[in-house]
């Protein structure tokens, strides 16, 4: 299948928080530009950008005879979390690798198979455990792919094949981790799509994430703007997940939303909690780590929802260790690398 970027457009992306003056000051004080996704969008004042063209791939998802998703027993005792326990936090932290199969256009985590890939991933996981916190390594697989075309659907959105989450799962599983599932909507609908991936997300070690950069109205088409979502989605989405969990006695379930400009989530204020849905607004930003940690303190003053952060192997320059991450304030509940 053809698919667009996710996350590839290296000279046209920053963090959150343009509009916010403290970054302003931030930028201008160390005369570093941030780079940010999206050719459409206009350079801050006095700064420069160059455009990239965008590049033209194909990733083929893994093949295997049949999908042999296990689903959970009918029991009346919860099942338990990756690492055990009922909740997410505190006293986890998640550290993933992000990405698609295909030859790792996507991220990291499509550069080589799911085995070889959980290896490096456990090796880079290693210095986030601290006393009294376990670290649980994860996959984000994107499952659903945003597209130059509006393909079949018409949603400029292209979903992976069951069997290839799969592969993907079968190795989690096998290492007692977490599998997450990334949606890219295009011109479809988060719930729409996430309701498709049912048959994984009733299962106690896989959890969902919404990319609203990917998602744009019928007028758009994605990379060319950056997306957004709304208030009234993602409690869409949130309210569904807690019932999944009420219906197969889950353990809390992980939501994860990326974003790096205010406007990717509007009427954010309106987010509700679910009591067995744990939310986290993920920094999605690449760029001058000064400017990153701004944006990660925006997405902090909201204290009701958890925070991540992700780290670019190739963008991010220099890629700042773990030590550098473990000091931030508040501490990030999810850390990954693309």
């Amino acid at each position: 299948m053809k698919h667009l970027l996710a996350k590839l457009i290296s000279s046209s992306r920053r963090v959150i928080a343009t509009e916010v003056s403290v970054v302003v000051v931030i930028i201008a004080a160390i005369g570093v530009s941030l780079s940010f996704g999206g050719s459409a969008r206009i350079p801050p004042p006095s700064r420069t950008t160059t455009t990239k063209s965008l590049p033209t791939t194909t990733a083929v998802p893994p093949t295997t005879t049949s999908t042999t998703t296990t689903m959970p027993p009918t029991t009346t005792t919860p099942l338990a979390e990756p690492g055990g326990g009922l909740t997410l936090f505190p006293g986890k932290r998640i550290v993933a690798f992000y990405g698609a199969p295909g030859g790792g256009v996507l991220g990291v985590l499509g550069q080589t198979s799911p085995e070889v890939a959980w290896t490096a991933l456990a090796q880079q996981a290693a210095p986030y455990a601290q006393p009294g916190v376990q670290v649980i390594p994860a996959f984000e697989l994107i499952t659903y792919v945003a597209q130059h075309a509006p393909g079949p659907g018409g949603t400029y959105s292209q979903e992976i094949s069951p069997q290839a989450i799969q592969q993907y799962l079968d190795v989690v599983q096998a290492h007692d981790g977490l599998l997450i599932l990334d949606i890219q909507p295009g011109r479809g609908g988060f719930l729409a799509d996430a309701k498709t991936l049912a048959p994984f997300l009733k299962l106690p070690d896989v959890a969902l994430a919404l990319d609203p950069e990917w998602e744009v109205n019928n007028t758009q088409v994605p990379g060319q703007v950056i997306g957004h979502t709304t208030a009234t989605e993602i409690n869409q989405v949130a309210s569904w997940l807690q019932s999944l969990t009420t219906a197969y006695n889950l353990p809390q379930k992980l939501l994860l939303i990326h974003q790096f400009t205010q406007t990717m989530v509007q009427n954010k204020q309106d987010v509700q909690p679910q009591a067995n849905v744990q939310i986290v607004f993920n920094m999605d930003g690449f760029g001058n780590w000064p400017v990153k940690v701004s944006s990660y303190h925006l997405l902090a003053s909201d204290p009701r929802f958890g925070l991540g952060i992700k780290l670019f192997y190739q963008q991010d320059k220099p890629l700042h260790p773990p030590s550098d991450v473990l000091a931030l304030v508040p501490q990030p509940d999810v850390i990954e690398y693309q």
